[in-house]
């Protein structure tokens, strides 16, 4: 077994096809082919279901995609602190964000931790929440800046920032012109919601359970831009962070309800769970963010 069966049989198994792979990966489909049966003769083990009418990986193929994940990223991770050893802060931090903290909390906190270390280079991915955390424990990313709490063993997180979270509603919506807002009123109506796997969209479907709220429909949009574009055009009912709401410079959009309580939630910065995954650049970087979220 070696790096690149690891490598190529990843490639395999996100790509869904061995032609896809090779010209991804820029080898001949029998090496292609090669490399997974040195895996499947190193494994003992049928990695991938190739029947006619699927292709996928058997159960034990899932357990090695995801460890051949863990030891690339281990990998990547020991070359950046090597090359962090020999030039001090010089390198990459790979920073995972979701989305509300990377559109509008993570810009200006890049631009001071750049200003103070110009030589390590910044690499960002914008996920959910759900997709950030998995990054972290797949070794994929170095630090993640997420929405809510991080209830996962693989993964230590720290609270740095409250977010409150408002309901908004469209200006020409019914609601608006009741002068007293009954919880008959609020049920069966459309809400805009964020995708699985998304902090403000567990934050939503948590209101809407805890005040027996039943909606009508929901309609789902992958960004927070996209979701108070739709509030603004109509589509419907959210529940969505009051930062993204002033950043759009959609504070009317806002609607108080008497019964329902003001919800709030943390932005949490997520890391590995053994500190000798952190890297000095790491550090350094939590030290800013820190300093940073206490003068905002």
């Amino acid at each position: 077994m070696d790096i690149e069966s690891l490598q190529t049989y990843i490639k395999v198994i996100e790509l869904k096809s061995f032609t896809k792979a090779s010209k991804h990966l820029n080898l001949s489909q029998p090496s292609v082919s090669f490399h997974i049966k040195n895996l499947e003769e190193y494994f003992q083990t049928t990695l991938i279901d190739r029947s006619p009418k699927r292709f996928q990986p058997t159960q034990t193929g899932e357990i090695v995609y995801e460890r051949a994940r863990q030891m690339l990223g281990i990998l990547k991770k020991a070359k950046t602190e090597v090359e962090e050893y020999h030039h001090q802060l010089r390198g990459t931090i790979r920073i995972g964000a979701s989305y509300t903290v990377g559109e509008y909390i993570l810009p200006s906190l890049l631009k001071a931790f750049d200003e103070a270390y110009p030589a390590v280079d910044l690499m960002v991915t914008i996920r959910n929440t759900e997709q950030i955390n998995r990054g972290i424990q797949h070794h994929e990313l170095d630090v993640g800046l997420v929405e809510g709490k991080v209830n996962k063993k693989e993964l230590s997180s720290f609270p740095f920032k409250e977010d409150e979270m408002v309901v908004v509603v469209p200006e020409t919506h019914p609601l608006r012109s009741k002068k007293e807002i009954t919880f008959d009123d609020l049920q069966d109506h459309t809400w805009v919601s964020r995708e699985e796997g998304s902090g403000t969209r567990a934050v939503m479907e948590a209101v809407l359970e805890n005040y027996n709220i039943s909606a009508g429909k929901i309609i789902t949009i992958g960004s927070n831009h996209g979701v108070i574009q739709g509030v603004k055009q109509g589509l419907g009912l959210s529940v969505i962070s009051r930062t993204v709401v002033e950043h759009s410079h959609a504070e009317s959009l806002i609607l108080t309800i008497p019964f329902i309580k003001s919800t709030t939630r943390f932005f949490s910065c997520v890391l590995p769970v053994d500190e000798r995954e952190i890297s000095k650049n790491v550090t350094v970087f939590i030290h800013l963010l820190k300093g940073f979220i206490n003068q905002m």
